[in-house]
């Protein structure tokens, strides 16, 4: 993944730089320039601030290019999407089979586990969060300056 932004802050071996947030609609082709434009008014500013590794040694103002590995990618994507999906069908699944059991019917027994595990793994991934601050796999590279 390839993403250009501008540095804001600067502290050492790290930056904080201003990237705007891509969206699949901008790429697509299917709409003039012209109507990419008023979309891109219409729409709210998806401008956020990412912590990198400052390899290009570049200063606040400079504007960089920051990548980060696809598999990197791949997986924090496999943890904010997949991962919560399947414990909320595993909820599911063993709520019809547990609802009878502890006196619900399977249906409410899987809605009540359904939001039980997917409330856990939302948990679950605030807390890796943590981890996954700390690991440099998962913090973009400022490769360099443009």
């Amino acid at each position: 993944m390839r993403q250009i932004g501008v540095v804001v802050e600067s502290d050492g071996d790290k930056v904080k730089v201003k990237v705007c947030r891509a969206t699949a609609c901008n790429h697509c082709g299917q709409c003039s320039e012209e109507e990419r434009q008023v979309r891109s008014l219409l729409e709210p500013s998806k401008e956020i601030i990412v912590e990198a590794i400052n390899k290009a040694q570049a200063a606040v103002g400079e504007t960089v290019e920051l990548t980060a590995p696809d598999s990197t990618v791949l997986l924090a994507a496999v943890w904010a999407y997949l991962v919560p999906l399947v414990a909320f069908l595993t909820g599911i699944f063993l709520g019809q089979w547990l609802g009878p059991i502890v006196g619900l019917s399977g249906q409410g027994g899987s809605i009540v586990l359904g939001i039980v595990f997917l409330g856990g793994s939302y948990l679950l991934l605030r807390l890796k969060n943590k981890s996954f601050k700390q690991d440099e796999r998962f913090i973009p590279l400022a490769e360099r300056v443009l």
